[in-house]
């Protein structure tokens, strides 16, 4: 993004998972850009969409450069031609940028005065807090955060759950129901809000509150060294392997510190469990995720493509993902993992690492799916088959008539990414997938990007359906 963008003009973001695009004006545009990365967007579709996918999901491109007098009528045009999914009005001067004459937000303000001066609007939404290691209860976080001397965003960082203390005491809603949303708190009535407990309700909330020490927030939730994959059960110990202190490694595990006894640490569940935001972040980091017009290895016709050597040429990342499977099926009584060749002999090495079971792998004879190289497997034997990235799953059915041939029991496919978008279907065999992508294909003969004269592009292919 060069100094050329540092002007007025019209830009569109374009989300490469859905194709959902969003069209906007700004005297800066590049500024603008920056202030949508930051979620600063004045517009609640595409800011949720953004913290959805992540900025990096989405590219960038200035539609027209233009005066700031013409940017309304500018915006008004292309809303009109290219309808994005993500503009919730018809741009330039429409409701979303009506501004409130001085008369009127004079008015608003002394409205909003005689709301704030009113006691039965404090009493509704006041939320009565406690302070754990104190038991004493005050009508705000306002004034909680008074009486300790800290900011009360300090303490409702502490009780929406991101940090443990605020002015060196913990801190709770004195009623539970304050913390449901605000949908629910209207079903519920207002009539409980703000109601106070009786004295013997309050003693038994602070003695069970008081019981949650702090060794019951972090101290006992397992960790692991990046480096050497060893697996500690507290963080108290953990720091003990390498001479520090317990603080010293907590700050690394929240982001204060980058290493404690000159090794990187992470929450063990944050190593083996991957959400399909992370799964899919990671794809975009490595540049996996690509667009264009391709031709997939089935055939049909795609303007999405997932280069996942991106990503497997990367041992730590390959080996994150894998833990994830692994993790998945540690209880599965695996005896030995399966991949076709040649992404899935990667991922079958490293799960089969994992699960401490042996990694063996298919290829194609004449065209025929089968095993090479003395690979068999015994009557019944368990067997989990890995796979990188599936878009009909023909190869992966190959590789489950493969291994009932040799005698084998497929308990389930594990996939990088389904790009079904969870349609594929391995008959009485289940699956799992660490990210579901619902990528349109199209046949060649019915492809818009053929029709349109978009340059088809064939990546690197095994033969595999």
């Amino acid at each position: 993004m060069d100094a050329s963008w540092e002007t007025s003009g019209i830009y569109m973001l374009i989300c490469r998972v859905n194709g959902k695009r969003y069209i906007g004006q700004s005297k800066n545009i590049k500024r603008r850009l920056n202030a949508h990365r930051r979620g600063k967007s004045s517009s609640p579709i595409i800011c949720n969409a953004i913290a959805k996918y992540g900025w990096d999901a989405f590219d960038k491109t200035v539609l027209e450069f233009c005066p700031v007098e013409e940017l309304d009528e500018k915006e008004i045009q292309y809303i009109a031609e290219l309808k994005p999914e993500y503009n919730l009005t018809e741009g330039g001067d429409s409701p979303k940028g009506y501004k409130h004459s001085p008369e009127t937000k004079e008015l608003l303000k002394q409205l909003a005065k005689k709301q704030w001066a009113s006691e039965e609007y404090l009493k509704l939404i006041r939320k009565p807090i406690i302070c754990i290691d104190t038991g004493k209860i005050f009508d705000s976080v306002k004034s909680a955060a008074a009486s300790v001397g800290v900011d009360p965003s300090a303490i409702s960082a502490v009780l929406n759950g991101r940090v443990k203390t605020a002015g060196g005491y913990r801190w709770a809603y004195l009623n539970p129901d304050d913390k449901v949303s605000e949908e629910t708190s209207k079903n519920k009535g207002k009539a409980s809000r703000g109601k106070k407990q009786s004295a013997e309700t309050v003693e038994k909330r602070v003695a069970h509150l008081r019981g949650k020490s702090n060794s019951n927030f972090n101290s006992y939730k397992p960790v692991v060294c990046v480096e050497t994959n060893e697996i500690f059960d507290s963080v108290n110990n953990a720091a003990e392997s390498v001479g520090v202190t317990p603080g010293s490694l907590s700050n690394v595990l929240h982001g204060r510190k980058k290493t404690a006894g000159g090794y990187h640490w992470k929450f063990a569940k944050e190593v083996f469990y991957m959400t399909e935001n992370e799964v899919y972040d990671l794809l975009v980091k490595t540049g996996a995720i690509m667009t264009g017009h391709f031709k997939l290895s089935g055939g049909d016709h795609s303007a999405h493509y997932i280069e996942k050597f991106r990503v497997l040429e990367k041992p730590l990342h390959t080996a994150r993902l894998c833990r994830a499977i692994a993790q998945h099926f540690k209880d599965a009584q695996i005896e030995t993992v399966v991949g076709p060749a040649t992404g899935g002999i990667i991922l079958a090495h490293e799960t089969g690492k994992l699960l401490g079971t042996r990694a063996i792998f298919t290829e194609r004879v004449d065209g025929v799916m089968t095993f090479r190289r003395d690979f068999t497997l015994h009557e019944g034997e368990r067997v989990l088959i890995v796979e990188d990235i599936v878009t009909t799953g023909g190869s992966v059915r190959e590789v489950i008539d493969v291994v009932k041939q040799f005698g084998g029991v497929p308990v389930a496919v594990a996939m990088l990414v389904d790009r079904s978008g969870g349609k594929v279907d391995f008959g009485d065999v289940p699956s799992f997938a660490l990210l579901h992508m619902d990528v349109e294909t199209y046949k060649p003969e019915d492809c818009p990007l053929c029709k349109k004269g978009v340059p088809l592009t064939k990546r690197g292919s095994t033969g595999k359906k």
